[in-house]
């Protein structure tokens, strides 16, 4: 327990209904407050009957935590809110109707939430995550010159996350306007606070990241009010975050399957009711004799006309039967050929008609014919940067020593110098920090470019990649697209003692839908993919071998250009195996292929260069023409890429093949630490020869 001294709830309305010492509100404000505490809690009472009635499949109630509403009332027109689940109250006094409401609720595609002109995000179910965005978003209005608060609103088990601990911990580093708002409503689901924190309130955490912590009567709608204004004002000064505790709490139970409570007393549920913020207000306004119950019978009134109205309405879409791609064709700006297909495959299996869905032409690849040098890796990645920073001012780079250190492997050496620190951003240690912070900044409308300092460091930030990265434009009906590059190095080759320096997990991103995944073997294609990446308005995934970085490489253009993504090439010719690889396996498979040729073996060797969406057509074409397949990665075998070309192949060439397919990778182990025990992880010359033999010699 802190021995610092209590922190005493702020107040402007107390229980009783009477303004505190030396506060003065009209009352058409306080009307107002009336209104939309009682609509809250309306739109509450009527979409659990609806839960119940098995309309609505599941609901998160508010009741009891409607007070926190008085902070809408604290914002400028163009200030953000980003919000969790928990928050209909929130939502309807920032102006989002019941029908988009429900209709989110309900799972209706066109809902009508377009979070760009209501200014507020949709529904996020995984907890805390969003605090990282509110913090990126208020660092990029401000890079832009915009004139924008972030409120982040979440509750009290959120404090217990990793992303509470790096949205504030940036904020406060960076100074960025931002106000977090907690509604700690005494439980997270069913845990209590005080399982939570051993700290005596969840304000105090303020201090530690140099911002000051306000405690709050939450059940007091305007002194949320009061409070946020005063953090709005603070931060629009320049004086930076701010984090305010309402101390609130939630009537109804976690969510419409919890049931009755069983974790809290009759006693306690009572206390708090007696605190209600729609009684207390309603006590105010009846001393200054308004007829209190005609106008909570009006509010209620016209609320429910408007709930009938959605649901009609509602009902009248879902009679129209949505296609199939309805949700699908938000993904990505433009969808691959791959998923065109699965997604057509599935409606033919179900009799559905064709969703005519457009294929994208294969991109076209003129290569440079300007001058050329012997660069490295790390030099084209760095000369990447430096063209896109200077060509892009909505681009930035952030990462844990991008900036005076230059990068761990100096590919953002310099560059602070030149485009200042506020556009080439040491961040502190945290991935999920810099991915969440980053998902923001492109919300703001930034382009950032992220560095992982290797790609095994990635699974501190995969719950901001897979959450939000790649789900946001899906999640938002193509209304917010995220044009963010995470670059990391991966691989073996650099001889790590330490573990995580070499690890390979490129299938997992792969796998994760909204990612496109890059992958180069030469210095060549790095600067390429990497340009391409850039101006991509879609994610983008960019793996760069470690093995390869400082390994010089002739004719790499001196000119800015592109490689097409989803664009394989042939490294090779060969008639009588084809191998398809990417990476550090590139090398490793041409050297394999000098090895055969002097036996009669001819090897032709495919890059993928774009893990996904991968050139399938590139694949089958070489399959058709020699036969034989070999896979080759560093990554594990089991569930790898490898395991999914083979899988394509034989869905789709399965008579062309000649011998049982083989694929050369990691064992399902973990990559051997330190240069004498690396060996045995290396994915060698030696091993892709002999996979090879056998398929084409047979045994």
């Amino acid at each position: 327990m802190s021995s610092a001294p209590a922190l005493k709830p702020r107040q402007v309305l107390d229980q009783a209904g009477v303004l505190t010492d030396g506060h003065e509100v009209s009352t058409d404000a306080l009307v107002r407050t009336h209104r939309d505490l009682v609509r809250a809690r309306a739109l509450d009472e009527r979409a659990i009957a609806l839960q119940r009635k098995g309309w609505l499949r599941s609901y998160y109630q508010s009741s009891g935590q409607e007070a926190v509403l008085g902070a809408v009332y604290a914002l400028r027109e163009q200030d953000w809110i980003f919000t969790a689940y928990r928050e209909p109250h929130v939502w309807l006094a920032r102006g989002v109707s019941p029908f988009v409401i429900l209709s989110q609720w309900k799972g209706l595609v066109d809902d009508g939430w377009d979070p760009r002109e209501l200014r507020i995000t949709r529904l996020n179910a995984t907890i805390g995550t969003h605090l990282p965005h509110a913090t990126g978003f208020a660092y990029g209005r401000r890079l832009l010159d915009e004139d924008t608060v972030s409120l982040a609103i979440f509750g009290d088990g959120g404090t217990s996350t990793a992303d509470f601990h790096a949205g504030l911990n940036f904020a406060g580093v960076w100074r960025t306007p931002t106000v977090f708002l907690c509604q700690n409503n005494q439980y997270a689901e069913a845990t209590p606070v005080r399982l939570q924190t051993a700290s005596d309130t969840l304000a105090r955490k303020a201090a530690a990241y140099g911002m000051p912590g306000v405690l709050v009567d939450g059940m007091d709608p305007l002194a949320v009010e009061e409070a946020t204004r005063d953090a709005v004002e603070r931060a629009v000064a320049g004086g930076g975050p701010t984090l305010i505790e309402c101390l609130t709490y939630r009537f109804a139970p976690h969510s419409s399957y919890d049931g009755r409570p069983v974790y809290r007393t009759a006693d306690e549920e009572d206390e708090w009711r007696d605190r209600d913020p729609i009684l207390r207000v309603a006590a105010q306004l009846a001393h200054r004799g308004v007829d209190v119950a005609a106008l909570h019978e009006e509010t209620v009134t016209a609320l429910g006309a408007e709930v009938d109205e959605a649901v009609a309405e509602i009902n009248r879409r879902l009679g129209d039967r949505p296609s199939r791609a309805s949700m699908s064709r938000h993904l990505v700006a433009d969808l691959p050929a791959r998923l065109v297909r699965q997604l057509e495959d599935e409606a033919a299996a179900e009799g559905e008609p064709e969703l005519g869905l457009p294929v994208p032409d294969r991109p076209a690849e003129p290569r440079p014919d300007g001058p050329t040098s012997t660069r490295t890796q790390v030099e084209v990645i760095r000369a990447t940067l430096e063209h896109e920073l200077s060509t892009r001012p909505d681009l930035v780079i952030l990462g844990e020593d991008v900036a005076i250190e230059g990068g761990v492997f100096r590919a953002t050496k310099d560059l602070h110098l030149k485009f200042g620190l506020e556009r080439v951003i040491d961040t502190p240690l945290s991935e999920n920090g810099i991915v969440g912070a980053a998902v923001g900044m492109a919300m703001a409308g930034l382009r950032p470019v992220v560095e992982i300092m290797f790609a095994g460091f990635s699974y501190i930030g995969i719950d901001q990649v897979i959450g939000h990265v790649g789900r946001m434009r899906w999640r938002t009906r193509g209304q917010v697209s995220l044009p963010l590059v995470i670059r990391m190095p991966a691989g073996g080759g650099f001889a790590s003692p330490v573990e995580f320096h070499s690890d390979s997990p490129e299938a997992m991103f792969v796998h994760n839908p909204g990612l496109t995944v890059v992958y180069p073997s030469t210095a060549y294609d790095a600067k390429g993919l990497l340009a391409s990446a850039i101006a991509s308005d879609d994610p983008v995934i960019v793996f760069e071998p470690i093995l390869r970085n400082h390994l010089p490489e002739d004719g790499v253009p001196d000119e800015h250009y592109t490689v097409p993504i989803g664009v394989a090439a042939v490294r090779r010719p060969g008639r009588d195996l084809t191998v398809v690889t990417y990476g550090n396996g590139v090398a490793a498979s041409l050297d394999a292929a000098d090895l055969l040729a002097d036996e009669g073996i001819e090897l032709e060797v495919i890059d993928l260069r774009t893990l996904y969406p991968f050139d399938e057509d590139s694949v089958l074409a070489s399959v058709r023409r020699t036969g034989r397949l070999l896979t080759v990665h560093e990554a594990a075998l089991t569930a790898g890429l490898g395991a999914e070309i083979a899988a394509t192949v034989a869905e789709q060439a399965l008579e062309y093949l000649d011998a049982p397919v083989a694929r050369v990778g990691h064992a399902d182990t973990f990559w051997h630490p330190g240069a004498e025990l690396e060996s045995f992880s290396m994915v060698t010359p030696s091993r892709i020869a002999a996979a090879a033999r056998r398929i084409v010699r047979g045994g």
